[in-house]
C-alpha cells in the first residue's frame, strides 16, 4: 500500500503567491485581485491564497528574495548546521516538497503556485502522448506545445499590475531552453555562474529603488551530491559558499526587503550495494513496456492487457521491503500530486515503485553516470521531502512562516 502524505507539497506552492501579495499590500494594492487576476491561479490555488489572505499574517515588503537551492534538505541542512551558521540562525520550519521530490517537478510549483497534477511536470522521466518518454529537465525538442505540457503560468509576470517587476537568477547556462521558457517566462533572466555572482546580483538588484521579485536558483549543491554524495567534502564546501554568500547578502540588505529560502527537495546518500537493477528478474514476465521516472520514483507502462493491481502486488512480492509499489490510481486517491487534470495522469507509468530506505532502482539502460550516482531523491521519505523554509530581511518576527506552515490542506483531489 502507499503511504498517505499530510502535506503533499501545498505549502511550497504558496512561497511564490505569498511573495507576491507582501509586494501588493507594501504598493498599496489589492493582492486577492493581484493574485486572481487573468486566470492566473486555478481555482485549488485560489483556496489556499484566500487562506493566507485572511490570515492576516502576510506582512508588507517593498521587494523580496526567493532563494531556491536545488538538493538542500531541513535533514542536510540540520545535520550541517555549523557549516551554515547564518542559514541555520534564521527562523525555520519544514515543510514537504512535491511527489516525486524531482527537480522539474518541484520548481514548476513553485514558480506557478500549482501542484504537479496540474501543471502536469510529474515526473523525472513521464510520457508525452506524442514523442514518449522525455525527461522535463532536459528534452524539450519536438515539444512544440509547450504551454500544454506545462500547462500553468507562472506568476512572475503578475508583479506588473502594481508596477513592480520580477527578476531571476540563475547560471548563464540555464537563460534559455525549453524548461526555462516553461517555468520562468515573464521574468527577466540574469545570470551569473559562480554561487557568489548569482548573490552578488541580487545584492545590487536589491539595493536599487525598483520593487523587485527576484528568484536566485543555486544548484550546486545538487550537482556534488549526485556525485559525490551529500556527506562529502564538496557538498559540505557547496554548502559553506551558498552561507557566506548569503550572509554578505543579508548584511547589506534594505530594511523593507523580505527573504525567503527553501529548496526543491533534499537528498539521501545511497550506497552501491544498495542500487538494485530491475530488470526483467523482477518483474512480470512480459507486463511491463517501458520505465520511467528515476532511481528513488520508478513509473511501470505496462503493455496492453496486463492489470495494475494484478502487476503491482507481484512486483511487491518481489521487491519486498526495498519498495511501496502501488498503482497509479491508488496514488492519485492518496493525493500525491494535488488535483490531477485530463491527460496528466497518462504521463505516468499505470504502476508506480517508491524506494524505501536508502535504495535505488536503476535500469539496464541507465548511462554509466547514473549508474554511478550517489545522492538521490525522488522517492518519498522524510530526507527527500522534508525541505527548508526559513525566513529573513524583514520577514523576520512577522507571521509569515506561520501563515504557510498553518495552511490546511487544501488540495485534496
Amino acid at each position: 500500500m502507499l503511504p498517505t502524505p499530510t502535506d503533499n507539497g501545498a505549502r511550497l506552492a504558496a512561497i511564490l503567491p505569498t511573495a507576491i501579495a507582501s509586494m501588493a499590500i507594501s504598493a498599496g494594492s489589492d493582492p486577492s485581485q493581484v493574485l486572481y487576476s487573468a486566470d492566473a491561479l486555478p481555482d485549488s490555488t485560489r483556496s489556499l491564497t484566500t487562506e493566507l489572505l485572511q490570515s492576516g499574517k502576510v506582512p508588507p515588503a517593498r521587494s523580496v528574495l526567493i532563494v531556491v537551492v536545488d538538493g538542500l534538505g531541513h535533514a542536510n541542512l540540520k545535520a550541517k548546521a555549523g557549516h551554515a551558521r547564518s542559514l541555520s540562525s534564521l527562523p525555520n520550519r519544514r515543510i514537504e516538497t512535491v511527489i516525486p521530490s524531482t527537480t522539474s517537478a518541484a520548481l514548476t510549483t513553485i514558480t506557478t503556485g500549482v501542484l504537479p497534477g496540474e501543471h502536469g511536470l510529474i515526473g523525472y522521466k513521464i510520457r508525452h502522448p506524442r514523442l514518449g518518454l522525455l525527461s522535463p529537465l532536459k528534452d524539450w525538442a519536438g515539444v512544440v506545445e509547450s504551454d500544454h505540457w506545462q500547462r500553468c503560468e507562472p506568476l512572475f509576470s503578475l508583479t506588473a499590475s502594481f508596477g513592480a517587476r520580477s527578476v531571476v537568477i540563475g547560471r548563464p547556462a540555464h537563460a534559455s531552453g525549453g524548461l526555462t521558457e516553461a517555468i520562468l517566462r515573464g521574468a527577466d533572466y540574469r545570470g551569473g555562474q559562480t554561487i557568489a555572482d548569482r548573490f552578488s546580483i541580487a545584492s545590487q538588484i536589491l539595493r536599487e529603488e525598483s520593487p523587485t521579485l527576484c528568484y536566485l536558483y543555486v544548484d550546486e549543491l545538487d550537482k556534488a551530491a549526485h556525485s559525490e554524495g551529500w556527506q562529502s567534502d564538496k557538498w559540505q564546501l557547496r554548502l559553506e559558499q551558498l552561507d557566506s554568500a548569503f550572509d554578505d547578502l543579508l548584511r547589506t540588505l534594505p530594511g523593507d526587503i523580505g527573504v525567503m529560502v527553501t529548496a526543491d527537495h533534499g537528498m539521501i546518500d545511497v550506497d552501491e550495494a544498495k542500487r538494485i537493477m530491475l530488470d526483467a528478474s523482477l518483474l512480470p514476465d512480459g507486463a511491463v513496456a517501458e520505465i520511467g521516472g528515476e532511481p528513488r520514483m520508478r513509473s511501470l507502462y505496462l503493455n496492453q492487457g496486463f492489470n495494475a493491481t494484478e502487476v503491482a502486488a507481484a512486483v511487491q512480492a518481489s521487491l519486498g521491503k526495498t519498495a511501496w509499489v502501488g498503482t497509479r490510481e491508488e496514488a492519485i486517491a492518496a493525493n500525491w500530486f494535488g488535483p490531477v487534470a485530463e491527460g496528466v495522469a497518462d504521463r505516468l507509468g499505470d504502476v508506480l515503485v517508491a524506494a524505501r530506505a536508502q535504495f535505488a532502482f536503476t535500469l539496464p539502460s541507465d548511462d554509466p553516470g547514473a549508474l554511478l550516482m550517489i545522492g538521490q531523491h525522488g522517492g518519498v521519505s522524510d530526507e527527500e521531502r522534508g525541505v527548508p523554509l526559513i525566513v529573513g530581511g524583514s520577514f523576520v518576527g512577522t507571521g509569515i512562516v506561520s501563515a504557510i506552515t498553518e495552511l490546511a490542506n487544501l488540495r485534496s483531489s
